[in-house]
């Protein structure tokens, strides 16, 4: 389906999936990415697509689990006071880069 057909069916968080879509990845990206670590995903009569679970819990623990195995450290009630980006072997760069690490 074209993106703002697909858009049109999120009306809340459809601005912020504008952004993921357009900038970073597509529709078919994310769905490769969800499956390829066993998620099995169904599509509404409208295009949307959710976990077989019916249960948001399916995609926060594939998403946690992937960040956890890339060395994302979460904390909780804490302010955020920067975000660096670290290379293979520890050094710093805020920056970042085209590759997430999450392929």
């Amino acid at each position: 389906k074209p993106l703002p057909q697909i858009l049109s069916s999120y009306p809340r968080g459809s601005k912020e999936l504008r952004g993921l879509y357009t900038k970073r990845f597509t529709p078919d990206m994310a769905y490769d990415w969800f499956t390829s670590r066993g998620v099995r995903l169904k599509t509404e009569d409208d295009g949307r697509m959710f976990p077989i679970t019916d249960n948001s819990q399916t995609i926060i623990d594939v998403i946690s689990d992937a960040a956890r195995k890339v060395g994302v450290e979460v904390r909780m009630k804490e302010k955020v006071e920067s975000v660096e980006w670290l290379d293979e072997v520890g050094s710093s760069d805020s920056g970042g880069d085209d590759d997430d690490g999450c392929d």
